[in-house]
């Protein structure tokens, strides 16, 4: 159990690294090489959007190929493409290498997620414990990257990205394995059919959506109020480490409050901090708003989680891919989008529109739990 815990978390911790490195410093990086934010919005933004296309395909792959030779090829191809970014010339060929680098990437999580939840059906890892390695790598990566851009400048941005992806691909090579499902006699019931998968799929493109602004635009938004790059590293690896407590140690709470009380605290803390983003550049208070990331994301990750939990096994599959698809790739994409362009006339007011598409996630609340399998429900 511990060994195969060990290999999906250090794999999980690689390229949760690179993607750390990619969210909060790539636009930095952008800005560098004369991208308006408009154009950082559309680079960022195709990305996540051609993962609405091929995420499902990855499912699909990894059943022909096998997961971990498809985790192995996404995790080089993104590796690749990273290492081809500073010899990119203007905007188009940035947007034609990001939009190759992100489909690629995009494999990752969906699949990984998917063997983390079939290990732990098994009981041969537990998943919090687990996906808090990539929690903490995500935390310790942004941290020492803000320092490092300080001291060596944006230029090492693409090369350690690079070098995270290449390492995610040897760990790849040694991820355990699960036996396939046999199948089922009667799978009549397709995902969409189950509601409580289509509200849960609504209610976290809301919430995982309104984290778009915050991806694309938070460190400009904070450098251009004059934090240092330090402080900001520190800011957003400060949320993840609210993320990691409530992955390690919140367990007990998450069962006892189930999949519809925790997409209201995830909905309620997403109009707070996003409000509070959207006006405030203080370093103290940005500080304790930050730590309403473990509600935002987290707790909304988790409620996913409980419900796929209830699906058929011959359906978690495909549900994972078109959660990862549908619920964080489209409406993130979308979001990143607009957001560049309103960015570049309102600055951190765009942070209000995010508070506003998170917050309306609960009106999805009591049809939620209306919809959810009696084995959901909350504990008492």
């Amino acid at each position: 159990m511990a060994r195969d815990g060990l290999r999906v978390g250090q794999f999980l911790a690689a390229f949760f690294a690179a993607g750390a490195i990619s969210t909060a410093y790539l636009p930095v990086w952008f800005a560098g090489r004369g991208l308006s934010s408009a154009e950082i919005g559309q680079v960022l933004g195709l990305g996540f959007l051609l993962r609405v296309a091929v995420v499902p395909g990855w499912g699909r792959l990894a059943d022909a190929v096998g997961g971990r030779t498809v985790l192995f090829a996404g995790a080089a191809v993104a590796a690749g493409g990273a290492a081809l970014l500073p010899a990119a010339q203007g905007f188009r060929a940035i947007l034609l290498i990001s939009a190759v680098q992100g489909v690629s990437a995009s494999a990752l999580t969906p699949l990984t997620d998917a063997l983390a939840l079939a290990l732990a059906a098994d009981r041969r890892l537990e998943y919090g414990r687990t996906r808090a390695f990539g929690s903490v790598a995500y935390m310790a990566a942004t941290a020492s990257g803000g320092a490092s851009l300080g001291l060596l400048g944006a230029g090492l941005v693409p090369w350690a990205i690079a070098g995270f992806y290449a390492l995610s691909a040897g760990l790849a090579l040694v991820l355990p394995g699960v036996e396939a499902s046999p199948p089922a006699k009667r799978i009549q019931q397709g995902t969409w059919r189950f509601q409580s998968f289509r509200l849960a799929l609504l209610a976290t493109a809301l919430i995982q959506g309104a984290h778009a602004a915050y991806y694309a635009f938070a460190t400009l938004h904070w450098r251009a109020a004059g934090i240092p790059d330090g402080a900001i590293g520190l800011l957003i690896a400060e949320g993840i480490v609210a993320e990691v407590a409530l992955f390690i140690w919140g367990r007990p709470l998450v069962e006892r409050l189930g999949p519809a009380r925790l997409t209201a605290l995830a909905a309620g803390a997403s109009l707070l901090r996003w409000t509070v983003t959207a006006f405030v550049t203080d370093v103290p208070v940005l500080a304790a708003v930050q730590l309403l990331h473990a509600a935002t994301f987290a707790c909304q990750h988790l409620s996913t989680m409980l419900v796929l939990r209830t699906l058929p096994a011959q359906r978690a599959g495909t549900a994972q891919a078109l959660m990862s698809a549908l619920g964080f790739s489209a409406p993130t994409g979308l979001l990143i989008w607009l957001s560049g362009l309103i960015y570049g006339a309102a600055g951190g007011l765009v942070f209000l529109l995010m508070a506003a598409v998170g917050g309306s996630a609960l009106l999805i609340v009591p049809a939620l739990a209306r919809a959810l399998p009696p084995a959901a429900a909350p504990r008492p």
